[in-house]
């Protein structure tokens, strides 16, 4: 049967129902600060959940990143090492705090810090490491947990996408002295706009919860309103309740999808020893550049979106506003170069998972049989 276009949504939005209708509406009349009852009652059920002992609630990712920031205490003037493969949106709130980011190299075949590259940008300066695993895929974060220890620097994890990602078994964030998350809209576990930060550590809680509230107004520690509101609160607490659904609904469509492939230059990213996707999206991988860019294209004539292309995701110094802190991060550019991503969300029909089975596997053949 000859394929016909259809057009795959590249994010899963939750549709509004009675029930969170109800639950919103009724809160309202009562206090509804980033102080009040709400927001306290969705930190104690994501500290619940996630295992943590401690989490601040915020107004947003880059949020989230600022609040991680503040709570291993970095200070103007400080570099943090990351990776270019990151978003903008890691990088702005770093800068924003007056924070010099130092990019290390990814590793060839995941997006963590290469340990070599790190080795050569640690310097004297350096003050934190931040590792951003990307896509909802896991990374060997045990061996950059243990060179931090080795340098005695701390090590924020930015998981924007990383939900319900594991290593080994335990929670990715449970690696990191402080882990970030956003729950943006398109995110797995959705606000609208808002983000939180994880932390087992009393000092790196108190100082990020002071940052997110002007520096609690003493006079002494500065702060901005970073707050989250108790209408978004209340609604993160319904949405954590299908959380569990979510992340099994998306393995379930990326085994569809996997299972169904065909092509033999078409293969999902490897996924590191002993870690488990959430499968915010599903990467897939090509053998060279130029390929990749044809595959992209050949998926967007079908209706199949990806975030390389919506993004222009390439090495962040290559952007103008980060070409000062521009080096060779070779595995970066590669590896950025030969994925995509595919839509799994929840809100696919079998319909639609087998029409990205069916573009994938005549890609490069000519035919859309």
């Amino acid at each position: 049967m000859s394929l016909v276009f259809r057009s795959i949504p590249d994010t899963y939005r939750y549709s509004s129902t009675a029930r969170e209708a109800e639950l919103l509406t009724g809160i309202l009349g009562k206090p509804l600060s980033g102080n009040s009852e709400p927001v306290e009652a969705y930190e104690s059920e994501l500290a619940r959940y996630f295992g943590a002992k401690h989490a601040v609630a915020v107004s947003s990712g880059s949020a989230a990143v600022m609040a991680g920031a503040a709570a291993l205490d970095l200070r103007p003037g400080d570099e943090v090492v990351l990776t270019p493969t990151c978003p903008l949106c890691t990088v702005y709130p770093l800068q924003s705090m007056g924070l010099v980011p130092v990019f290390a190299d990814t590793q060839p075949t995941n997006f963590s810090i290469d340990l070599d590259d790190l080795a050569r940008v640690v310097g004297p300066k350096t003050r934190a490491i931040i590792d951003i695993p990307m896509w909802g895929y896991p990374v060997p974060v045990k061996a950059l947990r243990a060179a931090a220890d080795a340098y005695g620097l701390p090590l924020l994890l930015d998981l924007a996408h990383g939900h319900g990602v594991t290593v080994d078994g335990k929670p990715l964030w449970t690696y990191g002295d402080v882990a970030t998350f956003s729950t943006h809209d398109s995110k797995i576990l959705s606000t609208g706009e808002g983000g939180f930060v994880l932390t087992d550590r009393a000092d790196c809680a108190e100082r990020a919860r002071g940052f997110t509230r002007f520096g609690n107004l003493d006079g002494v520690h500065l702060g901005i309103n970073l707050k989250l509101s108790g209408l978004q609160a209340e609604l993160g607490r319904h949405r954590l309740s299908m959380f569990d659904a979510s992340l099994e609904k998306r393995l379930a469509n990326a085994r569809r999808v996997l299972d169904g492939i065909a092509h033999p230059v078409v293969s999902e990213l490897s996924v590191v020893p002993g870690g488990k996707p959430n499968y915010f999206t599903l990467l897939l991988q090509l053998p060279s550049t130029e390929t990749s860019e044809r595959f992209i294209s050949h998926l967007a004539q079908w209706g199949i979106p990806s975030d390389i292309a919506k993004y222009g995701c390439r090495p962040l110094y290559e952007f103008p506003l980060l070409r000062s802190f521009a080096r060779d991060c070779s595995n970066a550019k590669r590896l950025l170069g030969t994925i995509t991503t595919i839509p799994i969300h929840p809100s696919l029909s079998e319909d639609d998972l087998d029409h990205i089975v069916r573009v994938i596997n005549v890609f490069g053949t000519g035919s859309s049989r």
